[in-house]
């Protein structure tokens, strides 16, 4: 697997999280989240926290092949987009009284973390570090 440096952006390291989704599903009310394989066998994992999302029931996702992943138009708006022609949009909730909760996470084979929110803060860390 490609190694990933600290300072890679959040556009580059997005642009590598295409494969085949093992497993989406809602967790903890109204949040979700989206397993996936690379085509060489990596492990990413992407959650929701403090985000809108569409369509409402990933499990729709299940078994499709991501060919896209983009930021959007707005700050910490992602796409997701699949070889079907679907696509899942996440969008940051901005909510003036929560300081704390990440709006979406994604975890990379290599052991990273790309972060964003709250309040439009991106990180880029290792998974094993606490926060």
């Amino acid at each position: 697997m490609p190694a990933v440096k600290p300072d890679t952006s959040p556009a580059a390291l997005l642009s590598r999280f295409r494969g085949r989704v093992t497993k989406a599903r809602l967790t903890y009310p109204e949040r979700a989240a989206i397993n996936l394989a690379d085509h060489e066998g990596g492990r990413w994992y992407l959650a929701t926290w403090g985000a809108d999302y569409s369509p409402a029931d990933p499990e729709v996702f299940s078994g499709k092949t991501v060919i896209s992943a983009h930021l959007g138009e707005g700050p910490g708006d992602l796409t997701i987009g699949f070889s079907d022609g679907t696509s899942f949009t996440i969008g940051p909730v901005w909510d003036e009284g929560d300081d704390e909760i990440e709006n979406w996470e994604l975890f990379t084979p290599e052991n990273l973390v790309l972060t964003y929110g709250p309040r439009g803060r991106w990180q880029l860390g290792s998974a094993d570090e606490p926060c």
